[in-house]
């Protein structure tokens, strides 16, 4: 089943519309904004939108879909690499802070609004997220049992690490004094400080 089997719409839905509609999604939730509102941030008539889109849950579903794809597809080629699990939770961490910082309104909407998704909209969203987790989850059970991590609940640590990752989006101000990649890089550090052994080499390579 594709996206439009899924959605009723075309599959491509213009750049414009979907930017407007995070703004709008992001200022005023999902529940409070309007097509109306949407089409006036995209600079075009609300009939022109419907051409485009025939539901507001459409368009959240395209924003989640969207963001969700950026996660999936650079865990998917830091998961399947070669590198150590530090390595390749370190990469993780540093993507999932850039992304969530990089497109914030999106990562907003997709982080505070998934509860509006419904039917298989909402499986299929929920089955990527899921996905995601459980691609930290394997890597920090690989290091688990390699000794370079301690040994407890993947699970929960994947948890807790996304959480600090995902946060990024409500609070990073792009007009601040620290450019989201130098936050990436400080929130791997300490991160992964906390997840190694006593006595782990700190190098990359561990």
């Amino acid at each position: 089943m594709t996206d439009s089997d899924i959605t009723g719409e075309k599959p491509q839905i213009p750049e414009r519309i979907l930017v407007a509609a995070a703004r709008v999604m992001e200022r005023e939730g999902f529940a409070n904004a309007s097509l109306r509102q949407i089409a006036e941030e995209a600079g075009m008539t609300k009939a022109g939108l419907y051409y485009h889109v025939a539901s507001k849950e459409t368009l959240l579903y395209a924003l989640h879909e969207r963001f969700a794809s950026k996660l999936r597809d650079s865990a998917l080629r830091i998961v399947e690499s070669d590198s150590s699990p530090t390595e390749k939770l370190r990469e993780l961490i540093i993507e999932t802070v850039q992304t969530a910082g990089t497109f914030q309104s999106e990562g907003t909407v997709f982080l505070r609004e998934y509860g509006h998704l419904t039917g298989e909209m909402a499986v299929t969203i929920g089955k990527s997220r899921d996905q995601f987790r459980t691609d930290f989850e394997q890597v920090i059970k690989a290091g688990m049992d390699t000794g370079v991590f301690h040994s407890g609940d993947a699970h929960l640590d994947a948890l807790a690490i996304l959480g600090a990752c995902n946060f990024t989006a409500f609070w990073y101000d792009p007009e601040g004094p620290l450019k989201i990649t130098k936050i990436a890089e400080s929130f791997a550090d300490r991160l992964l400080y906390g997840m190694r052994t006593s006595g782990t080499d700190k190098g990359v390579g561990a």
